[in-house]
């Protein structure tokens, strides 16, 4: 039998050869904090005269270090929204690098005792401010129904006036009964929390809900609730979860479970709401961005 003997030199080049050659795939460069042509052909900027808001879970931000900070800089400029919340901050430090790169915006974060499972708002200052005293957040002591709370502020949209109630939500995630259960507690909460304190506010509920919609079965929709009430709540999203899952919000299982719920106050006021697909122009998307996609409001104040 022929057998092949190397010696430890060959070995070695060999190993460094390959080595080499894996090595000569080119990681993408940064994108620049500015460079807003990026993604101006995947999206649809926000305006002056209307009152433009995002809900975007960024999956452990930043997921490719400075790269995504860079990349969400870039993204959320190319947006030109009001308000973003975010959620799944990991790095307070990288979310203060990120609103470092963007002068004219203010950051608002809250630290979450659970790990990577952040909120954070950024809001437009030429646009929108912080009613002072607002900032708080939501059901602290439940940690069943609210893993991590609702993180609440109240803004000013400046051209109109109008005054706006936000809550940013990510609900207890996963499938199972008990998971099911806890979101079902969490809506139950919520509502009773705006029916009986908020009851005259404008309020805009966003954020990752961790289910989907559009199911008429109780065990199944923990939001039937809201749903139920159509007098005084909106999905605004409705029609998207309803429609062609190209569109959903987290395209890797696929469903839709990024909401955005408005009251009475404001369902006469939603001229559009839609999931932005922000992947045919940036490849690297999700392997530095997330896994979800950004969902968008637009209010005409």
């Amino acid at each position: 039998m022929f057998r092949l003997r190397l010696n430890k030199p060959i070995i070695l080049l060999i190993v460094t050869a390959v080595a080499v050659a894996g090595s000569c795939r080119r990681i993408p460069d940064p994108p620049s904090p500015d460079d807003i042509s990026l993604f101006a052909a995947c999206v649809i900027p926000g305006t002056s005269s209307t009152i433009d808001i995002i809900t975007f879970n960024v999956e452990g931000f930043p997921k490719a270090g400075y790269t995504s900070v860079t990349a969400l800089s870039a993204l959320i400029k190319a947006m030109e929204p009001d308000i973003v919340a975010l959620q799944e901050v990991a790095s307070e430090a990288d979310f203060n690098r990120l609103v470092k790169l963007m002068p004219g915006w203010t950051g608002f974060f809250y630290p979450v005792n659970n790990d990577e499972w952040n909120l954070a708002y950024i809001i437009k200052d030429n646009e929108t401010e912080l009613i002072p005293g607002t900032l708080r957040t939501l059901f602290e002591d439940d940690y069943y129904a609210f893993p991590r709370p609702p993180f609440e502020i109240m803004v000013r949209h400046k051209s109109s006036g109008r005054e706006l109630l936000l809550i940013n939500l990510h609900l207890k995630c996963c499938g199972g009964a008990d998971n099911e259960s806890r979101r079902r507690s969490a809506s139950q909460q919520l509502k009773e929390y705006l029916d009986q304190q908020r009851p005259g506010d404008a309020v805009v509920m966003l954020g990752d809900y961790n289910d989907e919609i559009t199911s008429a079965s109780a065990s199944e929709n923990p939001f039937l609730n809201f749903i139920q009430d159509p007098t005084d709540y909106t999905f605004a999203d409705m029609t998207i979860a309803k429609g062609s899952q190209l569109w959903w919000s987290y395209p890797s299982w696929p469903s839709h479970i990024d909401h955005i719920l408005v009251t009475n106050e404001l369902t006469a006021s939603i001229d559009t709401t839609l999931v932005i697909k922000v992947s045919p122009c940036y490849p690297e998307y999700e392997e530095v961005l997330s896994d979800h996609r950004p969902v968008g409001i637009r209010i005409n104040p």
